[in-house]
C-alpha cells in the first residue's frame, strides 16, 4: 500500500489506523513524504514504533505522481495498493481487492472502487445514491472501467512494470486519470468494485470555483494528451464545474467539527485543500504552501 503525503498532519493518522486494522492483508504500508513541512513525518514515524509494516520514504521532486512513481518503485508486494492521506479504507477493504484479483479479475490488471465523505453534511444522501446504483448494476460489481481513482485503486506489479515508461509527471494533468489511460494503450483491463470501499475528506469541495477550473482544465489536458478528447468528454467536464459551484455552496458554511451549518463558520477564512494539479502549485514557495495546506 501506498500512501503518498505533502502536509497531511491533520488527515494522516487516521488513514493510517485504517490500514493497519488490516494489516493481516497488507504486505506494508508506505508512506511517501513529498516535502511536507508541517508534523506529517512525526505521526507516521510514531505509527511505526508500534507497527512494522508501516514504513517512511521521501521523494523531493514536488507532484502527487512523483511521490506514487517513488512508492509503487519501493513496493515489494504483487499488488500496488493505493490511496490518498485522507482516505480511510473499510473494513474489508484489503481482502475485497486480494480476493477479485485472484477470482474473478484474474484478467484484470487494476482496480477502483467507491467512496462516501465523511465530516459532510451530504453523507447520507450519497450513501443512498451509491446504493441504489449499486443494485441497479450501474456502479461496482467488477464491471469494466477506464478511470482509477487515486484516492481508492490498486493495480498488479506486472502492470505497473510495463506502464511506468509510459506515464508523465506533468504536474497539470491528472496523474490517476494519465496513468488509467496509458493502462488502456497497452490492453490492461480496469474494473470498479462494490466492496473496495473508502471513506474521503470533502475539502476538496471546499475549493473556491474560481480555483477549481484549474483543476477542470487539468482534466481537459490530460485527456487531449492522449488524444481522447471528444465533445461528450469535453461538455461532462465543463457541467462538473458547474455541479462543483452547487456543493461549494452547500459545503461552506457547514462546520465538520461541529457537524452542523453556521454563519461563524460561514465568515471564517476558507480551509480549502491544495490541488494536485498545476505547475503553479509546485511551484509555490515553502511558505506559502504552508499557509495553504489544511
Amino acid at each position: 500500500m501506498v500512501v503518498p503525503a505533502y502536509n497531511e498532519e491533520a488527515y494522516i493518522g487516521p488513514c493510517l489506523a485504517a490500514l493497519v486494522a488490516q494489516s493481516n492483508h497488507i504486505h506494508e504500508i508506505i508512506v511517501v513524504n513529498n516535502n511536507s513541512t508541517d508534523r506529517t513525518v512525526a505521526v507516521v514515524e510514531a505509527f511505526m514504533q508500534s507497527n512494522p509494516k508501516v514504513k517512511l520514504i521521501s521523494e523531493g521532486a514536488p507532484g502527487v505522481a512523483h511521490a506514487r512513481n517513488t512508492g509503487f518503485r519501493a513496493a515489494t508486494g504483487d499488488i500496488l495498493g493505493r490511496v490518498d492521506a485522507d482516505t480511510r479504507v473499510k473494513p474489508g477493504w484489503a481482502r475485497a481487492v486480494l480476493d477479485y484479483f485472484s477470482a474473478d479479475g484474474a484478467h484484470v490488471g487494476g482496480v477502483t472502487g467507491l467512496n462516501e465523505p465523511y465530516d459532510s453534511p451530504v453523507r447520507g444522501l450519497k450513501a443512498w445514491w451509491f446504493g441504489r446504483h449499486v443494485k441497479k448494476g450501474t456502479i461496482g460489481g467488477g464491471r469494466e472501467v477506464t478511470n482509477l481513482h487515486g484516492a481508492n485503486m490498486a493495480i498488479r506489479r506486472a502492470a505497473w512494470r510495463r506502464v511506468e515508461p509510459l506515464l508523465s509527471t506533468d504536474a497539470e494533468l491528472h496523474e490517476d486519470l494519465d496513468l488509467a489511460l496509458c493502462l488502456g494503450k497497452i490492453d490492461v483491463k480496469l474494473a470498479q468494485l462494490t466492496d473496495m470501499n473508502v471513506e474521503l475528506s470533502p475539502r476538496r469541495a471546499l475549493t473556491p470555483p474560481s480555483e477549481f477550473g484549474e483543476y477542470i482544465e487539468c482534466g481537459i489536458r490530460t485527456f487531449e494528451r492522449h488524444d481522447a478528447m471528444n465533445d461528450q468528454r469535453r461538455t461532462a467536464l465543463r457541467l462538473h464545474w458547474w455541479w462543483h459551484i452547487l456543493v461549494f455552496a452547500v459545503y461552506r458554511p457547514y462546520d465538520p467539527r461541529k457537524k452542523r451549518f453556521s454563519i461563524r463558520y460561514l465568515l471564517s477564512p476558507v480551509q480549502s485543500r491544495v490541488l494536485p494539479v498545476s505547475a503553479e502549485a509546485t511551484r509555490v514557495s515553502i511558505e506559502d504552501a504552508v499557509a495553504q495546506a489544511s
